[in-house]
Order: structure tokens, then C-alpha cells, then sequence
């Protein structure tokens, strides 16, 4: 009788969570080593300059080609602020790192705005967890483990601090609106958050019912 081997395919598909969708734990980039190690390493204390060590809620976007960007939510002298960061050029590509540069914009939102991304963002990293493992028989009666990865695409990450001082971080990678609709509205959501006053078409009132319309939806 043969033993069952455990083989990877590798899938050029949208990563699956399952039926409820969630975000994966972000701890897994950690996993990596070597190039991509020192990349992480040296693009998240720059991306993340001027933000708070301990984010309320901060959101990161790191596509394959373009330029990263995050934002953090912060509050100063009772004031509330969404502060953006976008580089320059594609940090991984850049010829030279010394060389690329942080376009910041900082823009003041209402109370009301800021307590529910804060709602929003500790909800997702409480329902984050790890993304079910498939399997698929072969030709020959032998199980093979299915591990969906994208090949060129974005890495979004959504992080908040929990009330003993931890951070929390889930991850997602470039959500398809036909495959997973929550997701794709919530790296909306944040990507409308970074182009406040800067979109005509983007207001405060519009992204705050968005977002109280996602909550009621990630709740079910």
C-alpha cells in the first residue's frame, strides 16, 4: 500500500480563507528569509516614519511594481488625523534606497470617523486567523496539499494595538471583487482613506457609512 505524499502545487490564483472571509496572520512574513528578509526589514521603519509605534489602526499597501504606501490613524491635543505615507519609487526596485523619498500628507478627520476605523480594524485583526488547508486526490489516489499564492500583485496588511499593548497584524493579497467582495471593499475603503481631500468624490460622510455598512457585514 502506498503512503500518501503531501505535494504542493503552487496556483498563480487569489489566496482563498474559506467560505467567511478573513485576513491571514501577518506573522508569516516574518517566515521569510534572505533578500526578501532584508527588504521587509528595511521598508517598514521607513514606510512607517512619523507614524506611532503602537498603531491604532494602520494600513500598508505594497504592490509588486509601484510604489508603497501607508497610512496611520493618530490622535494629538484631542485632534484626529489620518497620516499618509507613499514613496517615491518601488522600494524593492529602487536602483539606489538612499535615493527614494516619503511624500507625507497628514489630514485632520471628525471623532466619529476615527472611533469607527479604530471598530473596523480591531475587528479584523480578531478575526484573523489561519487560511483552511485543501486537498485535492490525484490520479493515483495520492493527497496533494493546494497552496494558492499570486505571482504579481499587492500585499496589504491592516494592523491595530490590542488592549494589552500587543499588535495585532492580518494580511491579505490582492483581493478579487468577484472572489472575495469584503475584502476588495475594505482595501477600498483604506485606499479612499489615503485620497481624502485629495479625490473630490471621496468625503468623510461617504467613508464613514461605508465603513459602518462592512462592520455590520463582517459581523454576520
Amino acid at each position: 500500500m502506498k503512503t500518501n505524499l503531501i505535494l504542493t502545487f503552487l496556483l498563480t490564483t487569489l489566496l482563498c480563507f474559506g467560505q467567511k472571509e478573513h485576513l491571514e496572520p501577518a506573522k508569516n512574513l516574518n517566515q521569510d528569509e534572505g533578500t526578501l528578509k532584508e527588504y521587509y526589514d528595511k521598508v517598514f521603519p521607513f514606510l512607517y516614519s512619523g507614524f506611532s509605534q503602537k498603531p491604532y489602526a494602520r494600513y500598508t499597501s505594497m504592490p509588486s511594481f509601484s510604489s508603497e504606501y501607508a497610512f496611520s490613524v493618530e490622535k494629538d491635543d484631542e485632534k484626529c488625523y489620518i497620516i499618509s505615507n507613499k514613496l517615491s519609487e518601488n522600494y524593492w526596485y529602487a536602483k539606489d534606497r538612499k535615493s527614494v523619498k516619503i511624500n507625507t500628507r497628514k489630514t485632520e478627520i471628525n471623532n466619529d470617523l476615527y472611533l469607527k476605523i479604530g471598530e473596523l480594524f480591531e475587528l479584523l485583526t480578531e478575526q484573523t486567523k489561519e487560511k483552511e488547508r485543501k486537498y485535492e486526490k490525484g490520479p493515483n489516489g495520492e493527497m496533494y496539499e493546494i497552496i494558492e499564492i499570486g505571482a504579481d500583485g499587492t500585499t496589504y496588511l491592516f494592523a491595530n494595538t490590542d488592549n494589552k499593548g500587543e499588535i495585532r497584524e492580518g494580511t491579505t493579497w490582492s483581493p478579487h471583487p468577484s472572489s472575495k467582495p469584503m475584502l476588495s471593499r475594505l482595501v477600498k475603503i483604506c485606499d479612499d482613506l489615503c485620497s481624502l481631500e485629495i479625490e473630490k468624490n471621496i468625503s468623510q460622510a461617504n467613508t464613514l457609512k461605508e465603513i459602518e455598512i462592512l462592520i455590520s457585514d463582517l459581523k454576520k
